[in-house]
């Protein structure tokens, strides 16, 4: 595949400046002809960087064609910008302060600004005409339509013939997706199965093997191969089909002839057909060919296997789940890799075994680098050879693996859209391996200018960028995602392999800069930084920092240096070693993201707030406060800052100001005019989090509806903070409830939280229909509890420190009578330190009613005044009370501090769910629960019970066990039975009894830790602790009377002891010759 010549970032730079140039012309600047004219002349450059993008591959005078514009661009880009600042400073600034701001500005008068202006403008202009006339020296005409044709060349056509090892590592995949084939083939008239995944993971090859399968060819009449590739052209496909059908075919081109002739071949018959490698997602054209493929066939059971790195495309074709094809294990790569290297010979070769590990991690799961690498390396029966060819390969780059590295280059540039191709390259600027959190990647997007909202659009540049975001994981150019508990992607990596090619496109090798270079190669500084530049200029012997764009400090050379780097659109600190800004940070003009929130900054210096341009502004946890002028960052789209409940600080006047704010951590209720609550009515575009804090300052409903939090649709989780009930007038007219009804939220409001409210009553209204968490915290004076338990999206409810709850009854339920399930999706339900609440009532529903039916974790902590838990468990078969059934998927059960509760809660015993239990201090329940029915229990935990739990021998599954009880007459029999268990503590509360270690202990040989306290009948370690050959850590704590370890021989058993803790333990005398006596000198930790 010929190298590319990537172009994208000129094109985008090119729109954006177009974009740019006609905004400006609406201004009265004075020279709008001098602007028209240099718009004129980006349009003409971009006619001809259509050519280089339709001619695709690299040549070096049209190579050199495109970094010089490039270079211009740049230029173009800067003045456009410094106009676009001057403007915002013009709105911003009042006249009269004007002149203090002057030594960031261009010009003290108007006059000589535009003069200078106006000269730069005609100046770049001329050299866009002469760099316009250069281009068709080197072969290049103007494109005036914006369509380019499709790079045929770079298509590799797929077959159906095996490759020479088949696919090593799939066969369970294999077998699966042939079963469904087979399966499917006796149903509906056609059938589609999706496999997706990213490039070079294996897809055609794993469609190869299903392709030849016996079982295909014993259940299909016939099986056609496609590559279907790009363009997705449905003649095309048709014609395909028809050439492997009838090799004689030849001379049909319109659609209904090609139907004709295929219906003659495939009417009776029964096909398997792989359409592989598809790219295309308009649904348009798949339902046309679908209708095709309906037609040619008057049988059912046609099945379709359909290869694609786009899940877009599985979402649109698929009549079958798709099947996401996974990276392969360590040991089938190192297999896979064996088999391209040496072929079928079994050979044993000690040079492979040193660099095993290492091939491996760059194998990196993906068969399409296993086999590249496995082909460099030709085996040679002279081992010093081999040894070469080995070591070259460790020494060779990933992106010197053309088919590799084409493949994924492939990906990215059949991405829609160049601004797309720009996002994905910009992850060139991180390190491999890095933990991008989505938000912020966006932010930084939307800062570089490669997110630009459409002309009239109202759609956000951060929903664009979601968009972006969410293609390029589609297209599998980032994985490793990771989800908050409400489905969100919040973190993902991009692998090795990605990341290379993400390199090979955004640099050239001789345009990458030494981030040590920026700082005059002093030794120190080297690590002192991790800087990329976004933009390049083919002239390196310009100073790098002139055109950097993207800078990230880790040392306190940021405060020296900063003011050197005047184009920077993304300033990232994180260091603690930073502690504050130099006043000189206004002079970044161009700033548009500024995080310092990895710093110990306490306070930002006031020329800060210079920075009209600043869209994204992260603070540091230790900072005193906001700016004084803050509202003077017009541009400000999110704010990120710590702000305390307990020790809130003040927030600066007139927020409101700031209008295209998204995001604003906190808001702390002032009493002067400015910070008062109604500031939040203006910034109609908040979304995310949002928490208000100090509402007691808020006079009533009305203040609060000034908020207009109703109307804050994107408002995902809102947090009402008053202050601590002493720190408040005591005997006060608590207003309250008044301002919690005013503080209406929007219906879409997923997660609320409320603290040190001091109503009597929770307004049920607050809790709206699509809440998924409640938290409710320190309501002290709250009498009854909301009614909850119809919402039909809570999935986390938690309740602490009610004080006043004394009882809990129908009103937490809601009208049970006519709704049939209560708290249908409720998955964790937590209730601490209601130190008052004496009753939860057993209700009765209608017949077939629920409540709790997906309940997964429970917990309830000090209560020590609750006499009885209702039945929360059982399922409706194994309930006391068959007309209500219950939660069965109950994983978690927590109750501790519950010191009146009088007897086991109703239907635990027949919890069969349960995973994980912990009891503790109920001290009116004389004996733990029977496990007779909870075989999926892993882990359990109880307290100040007189016996072992019954079915304790059946619970085959149990990993750790925690008894803390008056162990003396305890019957350990059960132990026994315990093969699986890991962790096992053992604690005598009575201390005084003489008891001994359980014989059954012996029998537990797969313990990884063991804590044994308050055993004060044990004088030595008995000889059956050499059975404990998985020992990791063994705790010895308060037993007064144990004088020894085990003998020699019983101790160096235990070979994989790592921890030794000994504490309370007098008498037990561990110098060093004790040591070297029990084999344990070289136990790493011994304390």
């Amino acid at each position: 595949m010929a190298e590319f010549l990537w172009t994208f970032a000129a094109q985008e730079l090119l729109k954006k400046t177009v974009k740019l140039a006609a905004e400006q012309i609406g201004l009265a600047w004075g020279f709008n002809n001098e602007l028209s004219n240099l718009r004129d002349s980006l349009l003409m450059v971009e006619a001809i960087l259509r050519d280089v993008d339709r001619i695709k591959a690299e040549h070096q005078a049209v190579k050199l064609w495109v970094e010089k514009l490039e270079a211009i661009i740049f230029e173009v880009d800067v003045l456009l910008d410094e106009l676009a600042y001057e403007d915002l400073r013009r709105k911003v600034e009042p006249q009269k302060e004007m002149m203090v701001s002057n030594f960031i500005s261009f010009s003290k008068t108007p006059l000589v600004f535009r003069l200078k202006m106006a000269n730069k403008i005609k100046n770049i202009a001329k050299m866009l005409e002469r760099h316009y006339s250069a281009a068709s020296t080197v072969g290049l005409v103007a494109i005036l339509s914006k369509q380019t044709e499709p790079d045929f060349s770079q298509i590799q056509e797929t077959d159906s013939f095996l490759d020479e090892y088949g696919v090593i590592g799939r066969e369970s995949e294999v077998l699966e997706i042939v079963n469904v084939s087979v399966d499917l083939s006796y149903r509906e008239n056609l059938s589609v199965l999706p496999i997706v995944g990213m490039g070079g993971l294996g897809k055609t090859a794993l469609a190869k093997v299903i392709f030849n399968h016996e079982l295909i060819k014993g259940n299909f009449d016939r099986a056609v191969w496609v590559c279907v590739s790009e363009p997705f052209l449905i003649k095309k496909i048709l014609r395909a089909i028809l050439e492997t059908l009838n090799s004689h075919f030849g001379g049909l081109d319109s659609k209904e002839a090609l139907l004709q002739e295929l219906q003659k071949l495939l009417n009776d018959k029964k096909y398997f057909l792989v359409l592989d490698d598809v790219w295309n997602e308009n649904p348009i054209l798949w339902n046309e060919l679908k209708g095709c493929l309906l037609k040619i066939s008057q049988r059912s059971g046609n099945v379709v296997v359909v290869t694609t790195r786009s899940d877009r495309v599985a979402e649109i074709m698929e009549t079958h789940s798709r099947y996401h094809l996974t990276k392969l294990s360590d040991d089938h790569c190192w297999s896979l890799f064996k088999k391209y290297a040496f072929g079928n010979e079994l050979l044993r070769i000690p040079e492979l075994d040193i660099v095993q590990k290492e091939l491996v991690k760059r194998f990196g799961g993906i068969p399409l680098a296993v086999k590249v690498m496995g082909g460099i390396v030709k085996f040679d029966e002279n081992h010093e050879g081999l040894q070469k060819s080995l070591e070259n390969l460790m020494r060779l780059q990933l992106q010197d693996e053309n088919h590799v590295v084409s493949t994924i280059k492939l990906t990215v540039d059949r991405l829609p859209l160049p601004s797309l191709k720009q996002c994905f390259a910009y992850c060139s600027n991180f390190p491999k391996d890095f933990k991008f959190r989505k938000e912020a990647l966006i932010q930084m997007w939307i800062a570089q200018g490669f997110i630009q909202p459409s002309l009239g659009s109202d759609e956000m540049m951060e929903d664009i960028g979601e968009k972006y975001f969410n293609v390029l994981l589609s297209r599998f150019l980032f994985q490793d995602i990771v989800k908050d508990n409400r489905g969100r992607i919040i973190f993902c990596k991009m692998h090795d392999l990605i990341h290379d090619v993400a390199c090979a496109i955004s640099n050239s090798p001789g345009l990458k800069w030494d981030p040590s270079d920026l700082f005059d190669g002093e030794p120190w500084r080297r690590q002192a930084c991790f800087a990329s530049l976004e933009l390049k200029t083919p002239d390196c012997n310009e100073n790098p920092s002139r055109k950097l764009h993207m800078l990230t400090f880790d040392s306190h050379v940021f405060h020296n240096k900063v003011t050197n780097f005047l184009y920077l659109r993304v300033l990232i600190t994180h260091s603690w070693f930073i502690c504050k800004l130099p006043n000189s940070i206004a002079k970044l003009k161009h700033l548009r993201y500024l995080d310092i929130s990895y710093s110990t900054i306490r306070e930002l210096p006031d020329s800060a707030v210079l920075l009209y341009n600043l869209q994204t502004l992260k603070l540091s946890r230790f900072l005193n406060g906001l700016p004084k002028n803050l509202r003077k960052l017009v541009s400000l789209r999110h704010l990120e800052f710590f702000s305390d409940p307990c020790n809130p600080k003040q927030m600066p006047q007139h927020l409101g100001k700031l209008i295209q704010l998204q995001t604003l951590s906190s808001f702390v209720v002032g009493f002067d005019d400015g910070c008062k609550i109604e500031e939040l009515r203006s910034l109609r575009n908040l979304k995310g989090k949002l928490s208000l804090l100090c509402l007691e300052r808020v006079k009533s409903k009305k203040e609060a509806m000034a908020a207009n939090l109703v109307e804050k649709r994107n408002i995902s989780y809102l947090s009402f903070y008053w202050a601590l009930r002493c720190e408040r007038s005591e005997g006060s007219n608590y207003n309250d409830l008044n301002v919690l009804e005013g503080l209406q939220p929007h219906k879409n409001l997923q997660a609320l939280r409320i603290q040190n409210f001091l109503g009597k009553l929770l307004p049920n209204v607050i809790f709206v229909e699509n809440l998924v968490e409640i938290y409710l915290h320190e309501c002290e004076m709250c009498e009854t509890l909301p009614t909850l338990g119809q919402l039909s999206k809570l999935e986390v409810l938690e309740l602490r420190c009610l004080y006043s709850v004394r009882s809990i009854g129908e009103e937490f339920y809601g009208n049970y009578l006519e709704k049939m399930i209560l708290f249908p999706t409720l998955k964790a339900f937590h209730i601490c330190e209601m130190i008052n609440l004496e009753n939860w009532e057993e209700i009765m529903v209608v017949s077939n009613g629920t409540i709790f039916s997906n309940l997964e974790s429970f917990n309830i902590v000090c209560c020590p005044r609750l006499t009885s838990i209702p039945n929360l468990f059982a399922s409706q078969h194994e309930s006391s009370f068959p007309s209500l059934q219950h939660s069965a998927k109950l994983r978690s059960l927590k109750i501790l501090g519950c010191e009146s509760l009088q007897k086991q809660p109703n239907g635990l015993e027949f919890c069969s769910s349960l995973e994980n239990m912990w009891i503790s201090n109920c001290s009116n329940l004389n004996y733990p629960p029977s496990l007779q029915n909870m075989q999926n229990l892993t882990s359990l935990s109880i307290t100040e019970f007189r016996k072992l739990p019954d079915g304790l021998a059946q619970v085959c599954k149990l990993k750790s066990l925690s008894v803390h009880g008056y162990l003396q007459g305890y019957d350990w029999s059960p132990l026994v039975h315990l093969g699986s268990l890991e962790n096992l503590v053992l604690v005598d509360l009575d201390g005084s009894g003489a008891i001994q270690l359980p014989q059954q202990l012996e029998q537990l040989t797969s313990l990884r830790s063991l804590h044994i306290s308050h055993f004060s009948g044990i004088e030595a370690l008995p000889e059956w602790f050499g059975n404990f050959t998985c020992l990791e850590t063994l705790k010895l704590y308060n037993c007064v009377n144990l004088k020894d370890m085990a003998s020699k021989e019983a101790m160096s058993k235990l070979t994989r002891l790592t921890s030794l803790r000994v504490y309370g333990c007098p008498q037990l005398k561990l110098n060093i010759g004790d040591f070297e006596r029990v084999n344990i000198s070289l136990v790493p930790t011994i304390s």
